[in-house]
């Protein structure tokens, strides 16, 4: 039996902000709004559009984000020529989260989520300019749960360290599962793992030393100063059923035979530093997927839109490559006709 949903105002701008540079806040034309999935569920999205586009996207995250983190990105996806849609997910954010223990992680329904995706997109990403999924580490995994079930729905998709496999220990994933399944059977899956705390503000902000995510000093505290400005945003580390769920879709979309079926131009970074997600899956799924550029970031750590300039600017000359070689012109088939 899943938790009952608790509705949210997500269109509503957050109370408190943190004190950070300009590049890091809310556009002034920036636009807040909800989209209300199938069952009901409420999904707080924004959108930034330049004034003459030259495609439209959907921008996905990862575990645990909000949009208020991608304000610096999508001003720079907007000069790129993108009109950028940014969604959240069911249970991160403004999103719709359970009644009981808002902040707890649960074990996933990806399916879902990727239906929450295409349903979004199809619902936005109108006319005839070409269109693009953006997506980061968890969101990849989702990205290409959609991307597989609906090869026509997007143009091109770019993917930012995507979850293909985790880093998870000495544990080999089919080992950690005879744990975590069986925690989930018992009704405990929203037991955080071991060395997980509840969300606390550390004593100090992170640092590009301590980082996981970022080596740029000011962006590597961005998650930091938003949950310490706005608690709403909260989420927890992983669960048993999180870790669960995560497991089982890697399994499925790491298959050879599902990888092979996605006809869609993919760019795929992967982060030479990345503690967080494998960079021998992003390897093996370039491999495999039929039509994948592969961009290697040597000193990139998890999150390279939240890298130091020289790393993230040249992830964004690989985007903006991307944009012009791959993706169809405005009002052709795009990807479909790797689908015929």
């Amino acid at each position: 039996m899943h938790d009952a949903l608790s509705p949210v105002s997500a269109g509503a701008r957050v109370s408190r902000v943190p004190q950070l540079p300009e590049r890091f806040m809310a556009p002034a034309d920036f636009v807040w709004g909800d989209f209300t999935a199938g069952d009901g569920a409420t999904l707080r999205w924004g959108y930034l559009a330049p004034r003459n586009p030259r495609a439209v996207c959907v921008l996905v995250t990862g575990f645990r984000e909000f949009i208020e983190k991608q304000f610096e990105t999508m001003r720079d996806l907007a000069a790129l020529g993108l009109a950028v849609w940014c969604l959240e997910w069911r249970g991160q954010g403004r999103s719709s989260r359970p009644r009981r223990w808002p902040n707890r992680p649960r074990a996933r329904r990806f399916d879902r989520d990727a239906d929450d995706l295409a349903e979004f997109a199809a619902a936005k990403l109108t006319g005839s300019l070409p269109r693009i999924l953006i997506a980061h580490s968890m969101g990849g995994a989702i990205a290409l749960l959609s991307l597989h079930a609906r090869p026509c729905l997007f143009d091109g998709a770019i993917l930012s360290s995507p979850m293909l496999g985790l880093r998870l220990g000495r544990l080999p994933p089919a080992s950690l599962r005879w744990i975590t399944g069986p925690m989930r059977i018992a009704g405990l899956g929203t037991r955080l793992v071991p060395g997980v705390r509840r969300w606390r503000a550390p004593t100090r902000p992170p640092s590009p030393q301590r980082s996981r995510n970022s080596s740029d000093p000011e962006r590597c505290s961005l998650h930091y100063a938003w949950l310490t400005a706005d608690p709403s945003l909260r989420l927890d580390g992983p669960t048993f059923g999180w870790i669960d769920s995560a497991l089982a879709v890697l399994g499925r979309i790491g298959k050879a035979e599902f990888l092979d079926a996605i006809p869609t131009p993919i760019l795929l970074a992967s982060a030479g530093r990345d503690a967080i997600v494998s960079r021998t899956a992003h390897r093996r799924a370039a491999g495999l997927l039929p039509r994948c550029t592969l961009v290697e970031l040597p000193e990139s750590k998890h999150q390279p839109f939240l890298e130091r300039d020289t790393i993230r600017d040249d992830w964004f000359a690989h985007i903006d490559r991307f944009l012009g070689e791959r993706c169809a012109a405005p009002g052709s088939k795009g990807s479909c006709q790797a689908a015929e």
